[in-house]
């Protein structure tokens, strides 16, 4: 063995000792492939309304005059009480926790229709939709959602998407309902990430994303940090030395 092939054998060692694999930066590598028809979605489900929540009613009709008096709220919306009502003008406490958006506004006609001649408009947005996503991605942060819907990979995508460094197999979701915290995992490098009852993610929730090995090994303390590498170079030292004599 000559001296350029150590050194070369050298240069191997100490670059695959700091580099991400392959393997680390892929998601959804899980055999056998993805299915090639399509498939029923069965674990979504409409989000419902819980405490605290802060919904945005208005009402509206050919007359705008009849329907003045259920407009109240302004841009501030109506908080849901720890009984789960809102209080609507005219109306008054109406519940609506554990119901969803489309049942509120079913609720809302039925209870605004005596005040009509005509069946009334009503719309109900959550104007309080939020999820979090932290930990080790591109940009993490707080993000609303309009359309009272969002899934685990538009979540990763709107916070800057993965880094090399990221753990795709074990993504933390944290849940609180009905005064409950639940805790969840999805692994992105199966395909079975597409079923879990996470995927889909709800008001509140809190997404995160751990590092890998090899990101905490690059953020430990640097002279922790480079001893390895002195070690690695050291033996491979005497060993060409030894070698060549």
């Amino acid at each position: 063995m000559n001296k350029t092939t150590l050194l070369a054998l050298l240069a191997i060692v100490l670059l695959s000792s700091s580099c991400v694999q392959y393997k680390d930066v892929l998601s959804y590598e899980e055999t056998p492939v993805f299915p090639t028809t399509a498939q029923a979605i069965t674990n979504y489900q409409p989000i419902v309304i819980q405490p605290n929540d802060i919904l945005q009613v208005t009402v509206s009709s050919l007359a705008p005059e009849a329907a003045a008096p259920f407009n109240g709220s302004g841009e501030g919306g109506y908080m849901v009480d720890a009984s789960g009502n809102i209080t609507l003008p005219t109306l008054g406490d109406i519940r609506v926790a554990d119901l969803t958006l489309e049942e509120i506004k079913a609720t809302f006609k039925k209870q605004l229709q005596p005040y009509f001649s005509e069946t009334p408009i009503v719309n109900v947005r959550l104007q309080n939709f939020k999820v979090s996503v932290n930990g080790e991605v591109g940009s993490p942060g707080i993000f609303a959602v309009a359309n009272g819907r969002i899934t685990m990979i538009e979540a990763i995508t709107r916070s800057g998407d993965f880094t090399p460094y990221s753990r795709r197999d074990s993504i933390l979701i944290i849940r609180e309902f009905n005064n409950e915290r639940s805790f969840g995992y999805i692994d992105f490098n199966s395909a079975a990430a597409f079923d879990s009852p996470y995927f889909y993610l709800k008001q509140n929730d809190v997404v995160y994303v751990r590092p890998t090995k090899t990101k905490v090994a690059t953020v430990r303390d640097p002279a922790t940090r480079i001893l390895p590498f002195v070690s690695i170079v050291t033996g491979l030292t005497a060993l060409i030395l030894t070698i060549l004599r």
